[in-house]
């Protein structure tokens, strides 16, 4: 009896998160189903219907969902929605087939790329995501135009497609991009704390003020009024935030064609006409998605290769040429009256030598990079740290006191002092740092050059005295420098 109660319990845990899941799956649908119920001005065909795209991009993100259950939940989702909404059986069941074939054919599309393009990180991910969003429409459309009745049958099948690509291409961007998570408690200090600028507040202007225009103004060249505005977007914010801007700005001009609000010229076939408009807000939609992966992907590469240039390749701190960069730039800022000094630390394993020529080098790259992973976990997030060759390294502490320097250097050295550095088929190995220190209450007028040499100076004290210590440096007396 235990046993078999034991079984239906492990039975029923398994079963949950499956059924989680799908109930996920089916509330998701029914919800944004109905939301494109709500917009049937033709009577069976939704203005909006985002349920495919939704569905689609939350398959493609979380491919978990997408087994035998998720798929039944969707099925379950579109068939209640119909339901709801009074469709006759054979009606709902009809356009049931038509959005589950269409999701179907864009997850198997989807499912052939790779996870860089299923993210729109690649100048050509817009033209693949646009190439599956047509054969998804156009299955869609295959299956679901019989429903048509009064409008010629291939008036009805294009229509039906281009509405069913216009929901794709305006919706499924802002679901690929998506961050995985988002941190509601960073955000909403973000949302405190942002101060608005005129480079990151203007394009978003821009952009209201010509979709306010093409909706007032009208006309033939109404769909094209926002397109400026949206090339800058494009080249200012990144891929989630322009997919949000590019949705909300298609589907304002979407329901103000809808409402009769949107002068267009005259035309003799309405579904002509509004066939025209959708495809004309689709197109418009994808010049600046792809300007925008374009602009992603060139700023990554502009990251990285700054980078590798400006990062030490073993240590993954500064190397010394950016080291001496951004000193030098910190030190040309304009001082604060609560400035409360700068300090220079020149720092040198002890004994480094001896590591590799007894363990190898393999163990003294082994020190490096615990020895700097340690001094980095201990710095300020402005500090700057680098490697100025070999064993030896500096860092720059603005804005510090000189007993507050003092004290940093300690706490550096101890940290080190602590570390048991595994190698590779040998004893742990230990280590220590010396420190030399040079405090100043004002910027020195030749910046970071003039001090490492008295940081360095200060070091050979600290290493003369006997390392694993600390050295402040102190000018030589008035006499002494006169006799020398």
């Amino acid at each position: 009896m235990n046993e078999s109660i034991g079984r239906r319990k492990g039975l029923v845990q398994k079963l949950a998160p499956g059924l989680g899941a799908a109930c996920f799956v089916a509330a998701i649908v029914l919800g944004v189903s109905l939301l494109g119920i709500f917009t049937r001005p033709l009577g069976f065909l939704a203005s909006l219907w985002p349920a495919n795209a939704v569905l689609l991009g939350l398959f493609v993100l979380r491919p978990s969902l997408a087994g035998p259950s998720g798929w039944i939940a969707a099925l379950f989702g579109y068939l209640a929605a119909g339901y709801v909404s009074g469709d006759a059986p054979i009606t709902n069941l009809w356009l049931t087939s038509s959005n589950m074939t269409g999701v179907v054919t864009g997850f198997i599309l989807f499912g052939r790329l790779d996870a860089e393009d299923r993210a729109l990180r690649r100048p050509l991910s817009v033209l693949h995501m646009l190439l599956i969003c047509v054969a998804a429409s156009m299955v869609s459309a295959l299956v679901g135009t019989g429903l048509a009745v009064e409008p010629p049958l291939q008036t009805g099948y294009a229509f039906w497609f281009i509405s069913e690509l216009s929901n794709y291409i305006i919706l499924l961007p802002m679901l690929l991009t998506a961050p995985p998570r988002l941190d509601w408690n960073a955000f909403a200090h973000w949302l405190r704390n942002v101060v608005p600028e005129a480079a990151t507040t203007m394009p978003i202007a821009a952009l209201c003020l010509s979709v306010a225009a093409s909706i007032a103004i009208g006309g033939p060249g109404a769909i094209a009024f926002p397109v400026p505005a949206l090339l800058w977007c494009s080249l200012t914010y990144g891929l989630f935030p322009m997919s949000i801007l590019v949705m909300l700005s298609s589907l304002a001009m979407l329901t103000a064609e809808a409402a009769d609000l949107l002068y267009l010229p005259a035309s003799f076939d309405f579904f002509d006409g509004s066939t025209s408009f959708r495809l004309g807000i689709t197109l418009v939609a994808l010049g600046p998605l792809t300007v925008t992966t374009i602009t992603v992907a060139q700023r990554r590469l502009l990251a990285r290769l700054d980078h590798a240039v400006s990062m030490d390749s073993l240590t993954n701190i500064l190397a010394r040429r950016a080291y001496l960069e951004r000193s030098a730039a910190l030190f040309a800022r304009q001082q604060t009256n609560r400035f409360s000094g700068v300090a220079v630390l020149m720092m040198d394993i002890d004994y480094f030598k001896q590591v590799n020529d007894l363990h190898g080098h393999a163990a003294g790259d082994a020190v490096l990079v615990a020895v700097t992973d340690t001094i980095a976990g201990e710095l300020r997030r402005h500090d700057l740290f680098g490697r100025l060759g070999g064993e030896e390294f500096a860092v720059t502490l603005p804005d510090i006191t000189r007993e507050d320097a003092i004290a940093m250097a300690e706490r550096l050295r101890h940290a080190v002092e602590r570390l048991v550095i595994p190698v590779d088929d040998g004893p742990a190995l230990r280590t220590s740092i010396s420190i030399g220190i040079v405090h100043r209450t004002r910027h020195p007028s030749g910046g970071v050059i003039e001090l490492l040499p008295l940081a360095d100076a200060a070091l050979y004290q600290a290493k003369a005295a006997g390392r694993n210590r600390i050295a402040c440096y102190a000018p030589p007396p008035r006499s002494a420098a006169a006799a020398s």
